[in-house]
């Protein structure tokens, strides 16, 4: 997963570019991040720690005008900041669907659950926070506006009962849009990639539609550590639940188990 921010990815996917994307997650970097095309919100916002769920349906438009539904992900935060994110991923549509579960604690400390295989990846970083951070990051955007140095304010609106503002994002050569909420420090409750025609018209490349949210303290068990899961290092999870879900292991793959291995020692305690 991550950290794949939305700005900074513009390639087209190929089929070959997504099943690797997809494959690999694919791999959550230690930022709490889940594989998802380029994505641009820095979750969790931390300077508004409203306890929240919600769920998020991503669909690709590449090959289908209608939409092929590739990940579906569920998000929650508790009122002491602490969040987690389970993505199911449906893509590509010969392998089966697997789901993921990152949680992250307010010390910064994070675990990565393989459910179906009881087993799990922790991260406890040498530097820990002692309180949850008071801040979005210095490039995120911030209440009231939402808006980046770039961003342009299109309209707004509301879902499922919260205020959002539609913001054309800065990315060039595109009309990419954000549903962000302010009331929830400008947490994006729905995105999407789209194209410039050159008439001007907008063609929705990728999607996330917000179906479901919920005000007030999360169910519990999505926040369940994981206690008796096999601990391993994240190439060793990864190479599991690949084979688990009939992907075949591949150079691609392997270098970036040897990414991730290579961060988690930089950034994660070993004691």
């Amino acid at each position: 997963m991550n950290c794949l921010g939305r700005r900074n990815s513009l390639l087209p996917i190929t089929p070959q570019r997504l099943t690797l994307i997809i494959a690999s997650g694919a791999l959550v970097s230690l930022a709490l991040l889940v594989a998802t095309r380029a994505r641009s919100d820095q979750w969790p916002y931390r300077s508004a720690p409203a306890a929240f769920s919600l769920k998020m349906e991503m669909a690709s438009y590449d090959r289908n005008s209608a939409g092929d539904l590739w990940q579906v992900e569920t998000q929650a935060q508790r009122s002491d900041g602490a969040t987690v994110t389970v993505a199911t991923l449906y893509f590509p549509p010969h392998v089966r669907p697997r789901t993921i579960r990152v949680i992250k604690l307010p010390d910064g400390t994070w675990v990565r659950l393989v459910d179906a295989m009881s087993a799990k990846s922790t991260c406890r970083p040498k530097r820990r926070e002692v309180a949850p951070a008071r801040e979005t990051s210095s490039y995120g955007r911030r209440p009231p506006d939402c808006l980046g140095h770039l961003d342009k304010l299109l309209a707004q609106t509301v879902l499922f009962g919260q205020k959002v503002d539609i913001v054309k994002t800065w990315d060039h050569g595109s009309a990419g849009q954000e549903w962000l909420a302010p009331a929830l420090g400008c947490k994006e409750l729905q995105w999407q990639n789209a194209s410039l025609r050159p008439d001007g018209s907008r063609r929705i490349d990728m999607e996330g539609k917000l179906v479901s949210f919920n005000l007030g303290e999360p169910d519990a068990r999505l926040f369940d550590p994981g206690t008796g899961y096999t601990e391993l290092k994240p190439s060793e999870l990864l190479r599991r639940e690949m084979k688990a879900a009939g992907v075949p292991w591949s150079p691609e793959l392997d270098e970036e188990a040897d990414k991730e291995d290579y961060r988690y020692t930089a950034v994660c305690s070993t004691r």
